[in-house]
């Protein structure tokens, strides 16, 4: 049986014991950006209040999940524009995307 050792509202921090290992996994549900994205998209409201392009809505548990599947960090990912845009062309991805206009 896992431990809680976070919970913030948004995400938790679990501690998984197996024998002399131990797992620490961070869960959240990321179905409400999920529908945020999609409302935004289907509006057409492609800008944000300061007049950018906003592309996507992504949690930071999905990027950093992401870019740890190939041996990165959520760091490296917003600070290597062709590795950002590795996430962003793969269809798995699409549900996050919000300007689809040159993803």
């Amino acid at each position: 049986m896992p431990k809680t050792l976070i919970h913030r509202g948004i995400s938790d921090v679990y501690l998984h014991e197996q024998g002399d290992k131990a797992i620490i996994q961070t869960v959240q549900d990321v179905s409400p950006v999920l529908e945020r994205a999609k409302e935004l998209h289907n509006r057409g409201q492609y800008r944000t209040g300061m007049g950018q392009r906003h592309v996507a809505s992504i949690p930071i548990i999905v990027l950093d999940a992401w870019a740890r599947q190939r041996g990165k960090n959520f760091a490296d990912v917003m600070n290597d524009q062709e590795l950002f845009s590795l996430f962003l062309s793969d269809p798995a991805h699409g549900y996050f995307i919000i300007d689809k206009s040159s993803v």
